[in-house]
């Protein structure tokens, strides 16, 4: 299989999707003409797309270094599974994967087309078809991955080493299953808009792929963490990088839409709200997506640098956003009976949780904006950093978790707060021993520990105690497994953030020091050889464990670059992190820096407890509506 075949497939899945596109002209005659086609060409589109993507694959495991993508990102010597990943590993091929997201979930709505009204669900399909065409048409103009290269090249340049991690392998597919799943959830809204289809139905139908896109951005976020923890050596799981920050933006907004969605599904009432959160949720979802591939910003795991995609992506960016949020403002109206809600009921504190949510999406935006925009005004380069968003973001979100533990106890429709504080009078007195345990024994970032403690304590009680108390009544252990699982998350931030321990120095075989009570010894330095890296690998004995820590460090020849990978140690109460850098030529010592990060591994937990929630609610079709 050659390179031209997966332009070919690329070209007639744009012919595909800019037909179906058309269905969305105001002309009756083309819609009763195209309408019988619109699902058959979405699976068509899907096909063709997948094709493209696997000639790329194909291509890759051939080893065809006529081809730039795979001269630039792989090598005869690579592994096969990162000849694969690499696949999206790469600005070209990452966005081919986007676009075959987008393609399969419009051919998944297609399929369940006879459940709904037809107009209704054309067209959601054609407006997911106007998303797949303007991603098409960049890939094949400006960042095609089957661009040929003359002469070809004997061997490429090789995978970059920071990608080649299992973590990374599987991190862009599920990251990429919640960032574009929302297209589908825009879609609807769009779809929604035109037709005055707003209300319940709606929501019931979009509830899955919200729930599906929710859970697949968290775990995609919590893999990128954990590789960032593992491979970049950072000791620390999140960094406010841009590339983080462009993740996390889709995930607040989508949280906020989760939850008033329920509204939507339970009362009927904040349709207008929800709409507008599907548009700006799939908006966060493309932003993201221009700041990783424009090179407007500067991260150690953007993609592309390239001025002139960056304008594409941004005017592409405009065109849809611009188009959904001028059919918001003229096609939406004051509903009709419109409800009251009472800022004590349980959609009250929902819609108070929604603003906070988005006022810390806000926050992370602007700061992960401002440096651009401040060069661009004054050109002079300045750096946000974790300061800024430790100082404004941290606390936003600390209240919606709050509101979580007191929000399940409301009643729909009625104020009954002193009832709601009686039965989270449990989880209150946890968060208040919580509190006073870490006041007792933390030696520092006192206050600090004691709230982040606290509300763990408080969340995780005020869950458990709302399960047991309607323990018959289906759907509510999806609800306590993402409670609970932010509740972890909470923990482990906390520990991480505030009590870790860490000491950096150099030494020899047979050095020994001292960290958090652990007594670690460098027993032995060992050299081994792999077709595609060279490794020196370190090992530690731990209180007299041996190779209880094996940390590495890889040198890449063809890169001319290495890399050092971290090695953990699960204890009782955290993890003993430990990594090595390149040997000096002088003394042959090595660099060995140590980290303690304590409940760290609770970030995990917590990562995944919340998507096993989404999931699990998903699977529940006719789970009841709570929140």
């Amino acid at each position: 299989m050659t390179a031209e075949f997966g332009i070919f497939f690329l070209i007639l899945a744009l012919c595909t999707a800019t037909l179906q596109s058309v269905f969305l002209l105001p002309v009756q005659r083309i819609r009763l003409l195209l309408a019988p086609c619109l699902a058959p060409a979405a699976w068509l589109q899907a096909l063709l797309v997948s094709l493209a993507l696997a000639t790329l694959v194909i291509l890759r495991l051939m080893n065809d270094f006529s081809v730039e993508n795979v001269v630039s990102h792989s090598n005869r010597s690579l592994p096969l599974l990162y000849k694969i990943s690499g696949a999206w590993g790469n600005h070209e091929g990452s966005m081919l994967l986007w676009v075959w997201v987008i393609a399969v979930f419009g051919a998944i709505l297609a399929m369940g087309r006879k459940a709904h009204p037809l107009q209704f669900i054309h067209s959601g399909i054609a407006t997911q078809s106007v998303i797949c065409a303007g991603a098409l048409a960049f890939i094949i103009f400006t960042s095609s991955p089957f661009e040929r290269v003359f002469p070809p090249t004997a061997d490429g340049q090789a995978l970059n080493p920071l990608l080649q991690d299992m973590a990374l392998a599987i991190h862009p597919p599920i990251l990429y299953l919640g960032y574009v799943g929302f297209s589908i959830v825009f879609s609807l809204a769009v779809s929604g808009l035109i037709h005055g289809h707003t209300g319940r139905e709606w929501a019931h139908l979009a509830h899955p792929w919200i729930l599906v896109s929710w859970s697949a951005l968290t775990v995609g976020i919590g893999l990128g963490s954990w590789w960032a923890y593992r491979v970049l050596g950072w000791g620390g799981f999140w960094f406010w990088d841009p590339v983080e920050n462009a993740s996390l933006l889709p995930w607040l907004t989508g949280t906020a839409l989760l939850h008033a969605n329920i509204v939507l599904k339970k009362r009927g009432s904040l349709s207008q709200w929800v709409i507008l959160l599907s548009i700006l949720t799939f908006g966060m979802s493309m932003l993201g997506t221009f700041l990783v591939r424009s090179g407007v910003l500067v991260s150690v795991h953007s993609f592309a640098s390239d001025p002139q995609r960056g304008l594409f992506i941004l005017l592409y960016l405009t065109a849809i956003l611009g188009w959904a949020l001028a059919l918001f403002a003229t096609k939406t109206h004051a509903p009709e009976g419109k409800q009251r809600v009472l800022p004590l009921s349980r959609e009250g504190m929902i819609i108070i949780n929604n603003i906070f949510l988005l006022t810390a999406c806000a926050t992370v935006l602007l700061g992960t904006l401002y440096p651009m925009l401040a060069e661009w005004i004054s050109r002079e380069k300045i750096s946000v950093g974790p300061p800024y968003f430790n100082a404004t973001a941290l606390p936003l979100l600390a209240i919606p978790l709050i509101f979580a533990g007191l929000t399940p106890f409301m009643p729909w429709k009625k104020a009954a707060l002193a009832d709601a504080l009686r039965q989270s009078l449990p989880a209150l007195m946890a968060a208040l021993v919580a509190g006073a345990i870490v006041l007792a024994v933390a030696n520092r970032q006192v206050i600090f520990s004691a709230l982040g403690m606290a509300l763990c304590a408080w969340l995780l009680v005020a869950s458990l105690s709302w399960l047991i108390k309607h323990r018959n009544t289906r759907g509510r252990f999806s609800v306590f497994l993402g409670h609970t699982g932010a509740a972890l998350l909470v923990a482990g931030i906390t520990g991480a953030g505030l009590w870790k321990s860490e000491t950096e120095r150099w030494m020899s075989e047979g050095d020994h020091f001292e960290i958090a009570g652990y007594h670690i010894t460098l027993d032995a330095l060992l050299a081994q050889e792999t077709p595609n890296h060279s490794t020196l690998i370190a090992q530690f004995s731990v209180d007299g464990h041996k190779e209880a820590l094996t940390p590495e460090y890889r040198t890449f020849a063809i890169r001319k670059t290495g890399t050092s990978i971290a090695s953990i140690a699960l204890t009782p109460w955290g993890d003993l992190y430990g990594v090595i850098g390149e040997p000096s030529a002088k003394t042959g010592k090595i660099s060995a820096r140590f980290y303690y990060n304590p409940l760290t591994y609770l970030i995990w937990a917590g990562f995944m407890l919340m998507a096993l929630g989404g999931i699990t609610a998903t699977m529940q079709r006719h789970h009841h509506e709570t929140c």
